[in-house]
């Protein structure tokens, strides 16, 4: 018998396609976001008048409808002035150097593909030369949407605004304008003045959703979705009520919402009760941390731990002495049988394998070369999970101990300190080293 046969049967309420509960799904209207795209009607109307429209910028938080709304509004652009207005889309997350979105803008523009031109291999001052040229050879409108636009900025700086910028000025023919997507509030104070003076724009702010408002997007979507009656009006209020908490989310909302179906469907449940939607939350906030802890075997889990405690004691690095040492005090207290050193260190380089730690070997001149190793994330959380083991729950700590390391006898200064092996980690993870 195939395993998937019990799943082929109809559903007992779905009538409609739930791609309409996805985030890419593109909705013929925003409940509650009526002013926001009143207001950006309103400026790229400036297009249809014969004049230039403002550079905007979209704030708001994760699932606030920044890029679903700005994307409905350029639509209903294009389809009021065909002739007049060309759009380029363009992720800056994705597209995040000023290199890759000038390519992405000529390509965007040019209607014949042989015109495209390589990702690779132009110099830049020949894709902007090119690019303002084919601008100006379209008596056109052109509205560039840069999604994340602060992605760009963190990795680039405002220079690659700049030029951006500076190919809209240069292309006085066509009137081009920009309008940015970002969740930063202090965008603009993070810029260049001589960048955030070229702007000129006009901001709007997508306020987050209360669960009131949740609960309207969601039951606008379900519209044509279910069958009547099918969704528990407490389920609708449990999805809005989680969605409100995130900070006004309505994409983990419409999320729970769709798992929450999707779990009915499969285990044939006649109707989407509080209960699938608390399944479908525990699925969605799946503690990967915590499961990764949990699946541990035993002797690993008592590894970790001594990593934790020892890492307690002091932020600075630690080495494998140190956690082996530890390790044993903690089977000694718990009644277990300890692991040898190599097995141990074999242990650790699994953990780091699992994302719960970290390690560099340095060498340190006459002493040889030395593993530091450190926690990577809450110590305090790691041990709640580890102490749920019962096996570790009785575990009390009272002979963890760390070790006084590289202090030099003789008084001569040894080849590397403290700080500069912190300064070399921190190098080394890209993240600056807590300091007691």
């Amino acid at each position: 018998m195939n395993l998937f046969s019990k799943y082929s049967t109809e559903s007992s309420f779905l009538t409609g396609d739930l791609e309409k509960l996805s985030s890419s799904y593109m909705p013929d209207s925003f409940p509650h976001r009526e002013s926001e795209i009143d207001h950006m009607v309103k400026v790229l109307s400036s297009i249809l008048r014969d004049m230039r429209p403002s550079n905007m910028l979209i704030y708001g938080k994760t699932g606030t409808g920044k890029t679903s709304t700005t994307s409905f509004v350029v639509s209903m652009l294009r389809e009021a002035a065909p002739e007049k207005v060309s759009v380029c889309y363009v992720n800056c997350q994705v597209y995040d150097s000023p290199y890759s979105i000038l390519v992405n803008m000529v390509n965007a523009i040019s209607s014949d593909e042989e015109d495209q031109i390589p990702p690779l291999g132009w110099p830049q001052d020949r894709i902007f030369t090119e690019l303002v040229s084919r601008i100006n050879s379209r008596r056109i409108y052109y509205v560039i949407v840069l999604d994340e636009v602060d992605k760009l900025i963190q990795k680039n700086g405002s220079d690659a605004l700049y030029v951006i910028l500076k190919v809209l000025d240069d292309s006085r023919l066509a009137r081009a304008s920009i309008i940015g997507i970002t969740n930063d509030a202090n965008f603009l104070e993070r810029l260049d003045p001589r960048v955030r003076s070229r702007m000129n724009q006009e901001s709007i702010m997508f306020s987050p959703y209360n669960a009131q408002q949740l609960k309207d997007i969601i039951s606008y979507r379900l519209k044509g979705l279910v069958k009547e009656g099918s969704i528990d009006e407490s389920a609708l209020n449990l999805c809005s009520a989680i969605g409100a908490q995130e900070h006004g989310d309505a994409r983990k909302a419409l999320d729970l919402m769709r798992i929450s179906i999707e779990i009915a469907v499969r285990e044939n449940r006649e109707k989407v009760t509080d209960k699938e939607v608390y399944e479908a939350r525990d699925r969605y906030e799946m503690n990967v941390v915590h499961a990764a802890i949990s699946s541990l075997p035993l002797q690993s889990k008592m590894v970790l731990l001594s990593s934790v405690v020892t890492q307690e004691l002091s932020k600075r690095l630690m080495i494998t002495g140190e956690i082996f040492e530890n390790y044993r005090n903690i089977c000694t207290e718990l009644g277990f049988i300890p692991l040898s050193s190599r097995r141990v260190s074999d242990i650790l380089s699994e953990l780091e394998e699992f994302g719960l730690l970290s390690s560099t070997t340095r060498s340190m001149g006459r002493y040889g070369r030395t593993r530091f190793i450190r926690v990577l994330g809450d110590t305090g959380q790691f041990k709640r999970y580890l102490m749920e083991d019962s096996n570790l729950s009785h575990f009390m700590g009272s002979r963890i101990s760390r070790q006084s390391r590289f202090e030099n006898l003789d008084g001569a200064q040894p080849e590397m300190t403290l700080d500069s092996l912190d300064k070399a980690f921190s190098d080394f993870s890209g993240s600056e080293p807590s300091r007691e």
